[in-house]
C-alpha cells in the first residue's frame, strides 16, 4: 500500500499524518484534551467525543488507521467494547489501543533511524498522560523506562503553570515531578525528544536553537545544551506570558500544557544527567508506516 492516512488520538493532542510517495506529511494537529476532562467525569467527555470524530471524519481517505494511546488504556473492558462500537458508528473506522512498549517501539525506530552515533541516547516520548523512555546503544533498546504521567499530571499538581506567569519556585517543582519517574538504570549524554512538537515550542518563543552537531537527520535538525535549556525554560514560566502566547498562536491547549512538559524534559534531563537535547517533531506514525507497508498492522 502506497497511499495511508494515520491518525494518533493522544490524551490532550490529536495528530493526523498522509503517506505518499515515501513521504509522511502532516495534515492537521488538534488539541482535545481527553484526559484531564476524563477525570472530571470518569469517561470521555461528549464534547470530545464529537470534537474527535470531526477531526477524524476531516482527515480520513479511502485507506485510514487510527491509534489512541495512554487515555484510552485506562478505560475498563466493558468502556473499550463501547467505544470501539461507537467510534466505528461515527467514523466508519476501526480503533486500535497501542500499548506502552507499542509507542515506545514505534517512535524510537522513527528517532534512530539513519543516524551514526557511538554512545548511548535516551529518546522521551511525552504526552499528556504518558511519558514513555528508552535508552539507545549502537541502534539498540538496552533498556525501556515507563511511567504512567505526562504534561496533564504535572499541570494537575501545580495549576498555575497554566495561568499567565508560574510563581512557585522551579526547581521545587521539578522535585516533586522527578518522584513520578519511573528510574532508568543507565544515563545518557543526548536526550531525543519525540511524541510532541518540541521544535515549534522554540519556533514560536523565537527561542534560540543551534545545528545538530552530533549527525545529521532532517527529522533532528537542532540540539541545546542544557544550561541554555534551563535558563529558557525559567524564562518562560516566569517573564513570559502565557496568556500573550495562547492569543497570538491560537493554541490555548497546547500552550496551557507546555510548562508541565518542561517539568517532564527537565527531570529525564536531570535523572539521566543528559549534556544535549535534540528537539523533533518524531511520533510514532514513522514506526506505523513500516508496520502498514509490510502488512504487520
Amino acid at each position: 500500500m502506497e497511499k495511508f492516512v494515520i491518525i494518533e488520538i493522544g490524551s490532550t493532542t490529536s495528530k493526523a499524518y498522509l503517506y505518499e510517495n515515501n513521504e509522511v506529511i502532516d495534515l492537521e494537529r488538534r488539541t482535545i484534551e481527553l484526559k484531564n476532562h476524563y477525570k472530571l467525569e470518569n469517561k470521555i467527555k461528549e464534547d470530545d467525543k464529537l470534537e474527535l470524530y470531526d477531526f477524524v471524519n476531516s482527515n480520513k481517505k479511502e485507506n485510514t488507521y487510527v491509534f489512541g494511546t495512554s487515555i484510552f488504556r485506562i478505560l475498563n473492558d466493558n468502556q473499550k467494547e463501547e467505544w470501539f462500537k461507537e467510534f466505528k458508528e461515527n467514523t466508519g473506522l476501526d480503533f486500535t489501543i497501542v500499548t506502552p512498549d507499542m509507542e515506545n517501539e514505534f517512535t524510537v525506530y522513527g528517532a534512530i533511524a539513519n543516524i551514526d552515533y557511538k554512545g548511548k541516547i535516551a529518546i522521551m516520548i511525552g504526552g499528556g498522560g504518558s511519558t514513555e523512555l528508552s535508552i539507545v546503544e549502537n541502534g539498540k533498546i538496552i533498556e525501556k523506562a515507563n511511567s504512567s504521567f505526562g504534561a496533564m499530571d504535572t499541570t494537575d499538581m501545580f495549576p498555575e503553570l497554566r495561568t499567565d506567569k508560574a510563581k512557585t519556585d522551579y526547581d521545587y517543582m521539578v522535585e516533586e515531578t522527578k518522584k513520578l519517574v519511573n528510574i532508568p538504570k543507565n544515563k545518557a549524554d543526548i536526550l531525543i525528544l519525540a511524541g510532541g512538537d518540541y521544535i515549534y515550542y522554540y519556533e514560536e518563543l523565537n527561542y534560540p536553537v543551534e545545528s545538530n552537531k552530533f549527525y545529521e537527520n532532517p527529522l533532528q535538525p537542532y540540539c541545546l545544551d542544557i544550561e541554555t535549556m534551563d535558563k529558557l525554560d525559567r524564562n518562560f514560566f516566569y517573564e513570559i506570558s502565557l496568556d500573550e502566547v495562547c492569543n497570538r498562536t491560537n493554541n490555548d491547549g497546547w500552550w496551557r500544557g507546555a510548562r508541565g512538559m518542561r517539568l517532564c524534559v527537565k527531570s529525564l534531563v536531570d535523572i539521566l544527567e543528559v549534556k544535549y537535547i535534540i528537539p523533533t517533531r518524531i511520533s510514532m506514525v514513522y514506526g506505523l508506516v513500516e508496520k502498514i507497508k509490510n502488512n504487520e498492522i
